[in-house]
């Protein structure tokens, strides 16, 4: 699995718009994705190739992850995107539309061509329920998948249903669960209702990480800072998490698996998760600073 990364945010750009991509590097979002793939008309998509080739060579992304999203995997579109990328440039992909195991094991082939060497993550797109059945074999397909992302549009349109809280409930928890098994991370869908709502937004991004998920996926500027807040672990939770590290180690060190401080008891199974919130807020930390 390729190194962990932070992804509070993940902002999605058009790859035909140069003038967002030069936008796109200035904002806070922790990874920046530029899309060839549904924001890109078919007549521009040669276009966005180049116009996104020579931006992931000559902007400056600072901290932010560098990344693209290709078209679906076995489509004329991929092996074009494949053939005119500087992938020497590139941390990521999004891989839109997965659907089986082969979808990633074909990716990887491909990178393994194209990039011999380059430890490339990949962010897999679940987006129909095929794709969302098959979660817990895509995960297991690919050791460079890195994170999972949520695609409703497909998912709703092939069953029916709406994009509403109620329906991506069994969605999400797939996701989440198949992300968790392997290791990976798990970003929501985006929010859609109201993309300038901030208060609406930073709502929905805390139910998403109360499921489990460690990110969102962004398409308006607006939507990063209370996305990245959200997704932040608060001060009395990296207090609490630092406290009760330490109360475990303590009683480690007295050959105790169980500690008991504020009127729990802290076993094992507690100490990862407390560990992933103090490492968290201090990336996000240092990402503020930088």
């Amino acid at each position: 699995m390729p190194a962990w990364r932070m992804r509070r945010s993940v902002m999605i750009t058009p790859g035909h718009r140069p003038e967002r991509l030069a936008k796109a590097v200035g904002l806070a979002a922790d990874s920046l994705i530029f899309d060839l793939e549904d924001a890109v008309p078919p007549a521009r998509k040669s276009e966005a190739r180049a116009v996104v080739a020579r931006a992931v060579t000559e902007l400056s992304f600072g901290r932010r992850e560098k990344a693209v999203r290709l078209n679906a995997i076995g489509s004329a579109d991929f092996a074009a995107d494949m053939a005119a990328l500087p992938w020497g440039q590139l941390d990521a992909v999004m891989l839109p539309k997965v659907e089986r195991p082969a979808d990633l094991q074909q990716l990887d082939a491909a990178l393994d061509a194209a990039a011999p060497g380059r430890d490339i993550a990949v962010i897999a797109t679940l987006e129909t329920p095929r794709g969302i059945l098959n979660a817990l074999q895509i995960a297991d397909a690919s050791p460079r998948l890195a994170a999972f992302f949520l695609g409703p549009g497909d998912y709703t349109m092939q069953t029916g249903g709406r994009i509403t809280p109620r329906v991506l409930e069994f969605p999400r928890q797939m996701l989440v669960a198949a992300a968790g098994a392997v290791g990976a991370q798990a970003l929501d869908a985006p929010y859609l209702a109201d993309l300038r709502d901030v208060a609406a937004t930073r709502q929905d991004a805390e139910a998403a990480r109360e499921l489990g998920f460690t990110g969102k996926v962004v398409f308006h500027p607006d939507q990063i800072a209370p996305v990245n807040d959200a997704f932040t672990p608060s001060a009395e939770e990296v207090v609490k998490a630092t406290r009760y590290i330490a109360a475990f180690q303590e009683a480690a060190a007295k050959g105790e698996n169980l500690a008991y401080i504020d009127g729990t008891f802290i076993a094992m199974d507690l100490v990862p998760n407390m560990e992933r919130i103090v490492a968290l807020a201090e990336a996000a930390s240092n990402a503020a600073s930088a």
